[in-house]
């Protein structure tokens, strides 16, 4: 089993502990999920367990950690490495190969495996993922998704007895983030594998939940079941909002566990929004005509026809490898196109990053990209000054305040947890101000009030009269926003239009409520206790 007994810990130069007095045992053979807000300590929490937290990081530690025999505290990482598998929240930081298959048959190559077994091995773990068709692929030509899953493969590829994952399948589509997670419950049961997941999409991962910690903002912890854990929570999916309208018990983690009496009533006697009609305007700031992408002979995109409209709030769906950042991509020149692409009536091809780059603000999958200041405030002093732009202190200390960042102004931005630092690249990108906003997977790292605050932020900017083009596989947060919706799949074009459509008729994109509440077209939950929904 893995004991935690009154663990605390505190980074070098922090001025108080991030983690304090934790004690709590986790049985062989259970799913813990680790939950809570954004920099509230669960990445730091999970690091404890390997033993890169203090090895790595540095700081005091306090307590004591048993994890299966095994001290972290004491053995470090390497003492760890055979017992436990760990995947980043960034998978980019864990790869040492070019390509996959070797990726994944690193750790049995350092440990010595015959080559038999080691292709063995590696076939059988690419079969289970849905990942043999790529394996002689780069990885840096994958997609964020497809990068994920890659890291899953290389901490599966050892059978570890305790296998750690930092927000999984925050990259992934529904269907594959489903995939994966049958398949670790699968192992789960079979080599009776311990888990720990910390995720911030719980509807994900209820469903194979055994236990929920929680860490929150004032430091304390709450460790249980899933139903004790879940009526304690604020932050919920829409299922469990929904559920506690109700008054049920216990509560449901699926629409399969819904009570079918519960159900009778109208969807509009708990408020569900079913007022999302396609965005019209007259005015177009991006047309592209007949885009295709052809890389090393591989068809990306496939005669794509698309819009975005001033004042509106296009979100772009579809699964890993479809396209969808490509797409992004080719529209600002980044990757070679045919087809026409027209930017406020000008042509594209004609058109230098620099003059783009005025009118399109573009948030990547990865923040560090973008990351190069010491301090919060300077990554938006250094695109002030590439505009030729310049604001006063307080101007700037407003804008951060919009994005929850003001007492962060002075931190080192790599320093900051994933969501934070996914913030602090938006607020770089778009403090100039642009009417064209392009968002590839911005809700990775975020909590549920983040999102809110993000989707409030993005509300906000489309009054405006900003054009916004949203990437995500957050089909909840997509459906409380959308102008229009696009599905993407195989670089083709399945869907364009209304998000009722998108988000109530195509399985693979259907909410929670839409689940719950078939042939009603209501898209997404709005309930009043529940005063953090997106946009509602």
């Amino acid at each position: 089993m893995i004991k935690i007994s009154h663990l605390s810990y505190q980074y070098p130069q922090a001025s108080q502990p991030l983690l304090k007095d934790i004690t709590l045992t986790i049985q062989p053979g259970t799913l813990t999920l680790v939950t809570g807000s954004s920099g509230s300590g669960k990445s730091t929490f999970l690091r404890c367990v390997n033993g890169l937290v203090p090895h790595f990081t540095g700081g005091m530690i306090d307590g004591s950690i048993d994890v299966f025999g095994s001290n972290p505290i004491i053995e470090g990482p390497n003492g760890l490495a055979e017992k436990v598998g760990f995947v980043f929240q960034e998978p980019e930081a864990q790869f040492v190969f070019d390509t996959i298959e070797d990726e994944i048959a690193f750790a049995l190559e350092n440990r010595g495996f015959s080559r038999e077994e080691m292709h063995q091995r590696v076939d059988s773990i690419l079969q289970k993922m849905n990942l043999s068709a790529l394996r002689n692929r780069r990885i840096d030509d994958l997609s964020g998704g497809e990068k994920q899953k890659i890291a899953i493969a290389s901490a599966l590829i050892l059978e570890p007895e305790v296998l750690i994952l930092d927000e999984p399948t925050s990259q992934l589509d529904p269907t594959s983030a489903d995939e994966i997670l049958r398949l670790i419950v699968a192992l789960k049961q079979k080599i009776n594998l311990t888990v720990l997941i910390s995720e911030h999409r719980l509807e994900r991962l209820l469903p194979y939940t055994d236990h929920i910690l929680n860490l929150k903002p004032d430091h304390s912890v709450q460790f249980g079941s899933v139903q004790e854990i879940l009526q304690k929570l604020e932050q919920v999916p829409p299922i469990i909002t929904i559920a506690k309208r109700l008054n049920l018990s216990p509560l449901p983690v699926t629409s399969q566990e819904f009570p079918t009496n519960a159900l009778t009533q109208e969807c509009t006697q708990i408020q569900v929004r079913t007022d999302v009609e396609p965005h019209k305007s007259p005015c177009e700031v991006i047309r592209l005509d007949h885009l295709s992408v052809d890389f090393l002979g591989t068809m990306i995109l496939k005669d794509v026809s698309l819009n975005l409209n001033q004042g509106e709030l296009l979100t772009l769906l579809g699964p890993n490898g479809a396209g969808k950042t490509t797409l992004l991509r080719a529209i600002l020149g980044l990757v070679p196109s045919n087809g026409t692409r027209v930017l406020l009536k000008e042509n594209l091809v004609e058109m230098t990053l620099n003059d783009m780059i005025q009118h399109i603000g573009y948030l990547p999958q990865n923040p560090n990209d973008l990351l190069f200041s010491e301090s919060v405030i300077e990554e938006l002093e250094v695109t002030l000054k590439n505009h030729n732009l310049q604001k006063n202190p307080e101007s700037l200390s407003a804008f951060l305040e919009m994005f929850g960042l003001q007492d962060k102004k002075y931190n080192y931005p790599r320093d900051l947890s994933v969501g934070e630092r996914q913030r602090v690249a938006l607020a770089a990108i778009t403090v100039h101000e642009p009417q064209i906003i392009f968002l590839d997977e911005p809700t990775r790292g975020l909590d549920y009030q983040a999102k809110f605050d993000l989707g409030m932020i993005l509300k906000h900017w489309r009054d405006q009269g900003k054009s916004i083009l949203l990437v995500t596989h957050d089909v909840e947060f997509a459906a409380a926003l959308s102008d229009r919706a696009v599905i993407l799949e195989a670089g083709k074009i399945l869907f364009s239009g209304s998000p009722k459509i998108a988000f109530t008729q195509f399985h693979a994109y259907r909410t929670q409520t839409a689940t719950l509440f078939p042939n009603t077209n209501c898209v997404c939950a709005s309930i009043r206790e529940r005063r953090k929904v997106l946009g509602l």
